[in-house]
């Protein structure tokens, strides 16, 4: 038998290649373990009918999450069967769990287990965090039935360990984190078909793990405990990779913020504008008011097309209890320098947080409105949503729901750009 299998099963957002289960499989890779990847997510997606995709692009899609399995024995019975068959050829096979694809994962390893009780299952990724946060770390029956290892967080270190010693009595391992990226080897997604995903020229990429605020809603931040940065020549080197061999235009940072070590992103900046001239990137990056002007303008320079930045607010009581880190004064200083720079940027919005009065809401509403010509595009409006673990509290104002249709008609007749599918994108349909 072969040994290890890392797989992908859908739903999951099916743009680009997976990046976790790249970086696993780097990681084994360097460490002398035979691993290869199976993207079902990919491979299902580029098979379905041009309705289906449309839906499976759509956020929280809780009933196509509920039914992908049986859709892809229905409708691709001989491909289904033909991966089973092929994944029954592994020891240990990695699922790579999310909150969108755990209804497949689970029907997946339950019918794994049912043709070969010796084969080994390990379930990782942001829903096994999630689930740890949900059941103090004991996780539920559904999960422990079948899994035979779980890893909450980071999952180089706990898949490697549990890989060459084998089986323990203890089947669950929490947050084992790297000390530092220094030498964490990039995904080359060996055996994976860049070119079949929908995204062409694009490949994502992360420059740091972990994040150095604590917003109290977050959820991202419960998958790491320490906010750690790649050294910026093994960026270059994965740059310079995928320009080679890939033919790579675009790059996805996928950090929690791009922005979290200021030295680091001017190196960064300084290095690509010293290798390629420029690269076409984009990132997350947080409000803060101690970033110079220089800084800006090397963003731009080295080929920075798109920023996201989580307001989430526009009124100073709620970001206080959001534990933002930033006032609307900074919010408003540090649009006018993203705009200097000639950087486009999306913001962020979240309403109906926990204790937003009324008053606190028109209050963000009007900043939003106010300060429209700085604020080129509104990428996401959500009402609030509590995740186990997160320190906010777990409900949100009983006008929520009504004051995000009151928001949408206001930015709509303000005429502010906005991406609508991401109006209300993480209410579950």
């Amino acid at each position: 038998l072969k040994k290890v299998l890392l797989v992908i099963p859908p739903l999951f957002w099916p743009k680009m290649p997976p990046l976790g289960i790249g970086y696993l499989q780097a990681f084994l890779t360097n460490n002398s373990v035979k691993c290869s990847i199976l993207d079902l997510n990919n491979i299902f997606y580029n098979l379905a009918s041009s309705e289906l995709k449309k839906y499976w692009l759509i956020s929280c899609n809780t009933f196509l999450e509920k039914n992908i399995f049986s859709l892809m024995q229905k409708n691709h019975p001989e491909e289904f069967k033909s991966l089973v068959d092929k994944m029954l050829e592994y020891e240990i096979i990695g699922f790579s769990c999310f909150k969108s694809n755990i209804h497949s994962t689970l029907k997946l390893a339950r019918l794994l287990k049912s043709r070969n009780k010796t084969i080994r299952i390990i379930f990782g990724g942001p829903e096994m965090a999630r689930e740890y946060f949900k059941t103090s770390g004991k996780f539920t029956k559904g999960i422990l039935g079948l899994a035979d290892f779980i890893v909450a967080g980071e999952g180089e270190k706990s898949l490697l360990n549990y890989i060459q010693k084998g089986p323990s009595k203890n089947r669950i391992a929490s947050f084992c984190e790297t000390g530092n990226l220094d030498k964490l080897p990039f995904p080359v997604y060996r055996g994976l078909d860049i070119n079949s995903y929908p995204r062409k020229n694009s490949i994502s990429i992360l420059s740091s793990r972990g994040c150095v605020r604590k917003c109290k809603f977050c959820s991202e931040a419960l998958l790491y405990k320490k906010f750690r940065v790649r050294p910026v020549k093994n960026l270059i080197e994965e740059i310079m990779y995928h320009k080679s061999k890939n033919k790579t235009e675009y790059f996805v940072f996928h950090d929690s913020l791009i922005n979290g070590n200021l030295k680091k992103l001017e190196e960064l900046c300084d290095k690509i504008i010293e290798k390629f001239g420029s690269i076409k990137w984009e990132a997350q990056i947080a409000i803060r008011n101690d970033m110079s002007g220089r800084l800006f303008k090397k963003i731009k320079k080295s080929g920075c097309y798109n920023l996201f930045t989580g307001l989430e607010s526009g009124c100073d009581k709620t970001l206080k209890n959001m534990n933002k880190g930033f006032t609307t004064k900074d919010a408003v200083g540090f649009f006018k320098k993203l705009n200097d720079a000639g950087l486009f940027f999306g913001i962020s919005v979240i309403v109906g947080y926990p204790g937003e009065t009324e008053s606190d809401f028109k209050e963000s509403l009007d900043f939003i409105i106010s300060n429209k010509s700085i604020i080129p595009k509104i990428e996401q409006v959500n009402p609030f949503t509590y995740y186990n673990g997160t320190g906010a509290d777990k409900n949100p104002d009983k006008d929520s729901l009504k004051r995000l249709d009151v928001f949408i008609k206001a930015i709509k007749s303000h005429g502010l750009k906005h991406t609508n599918a991401f109006l209300g994108n993480l209410i579950e349909k």
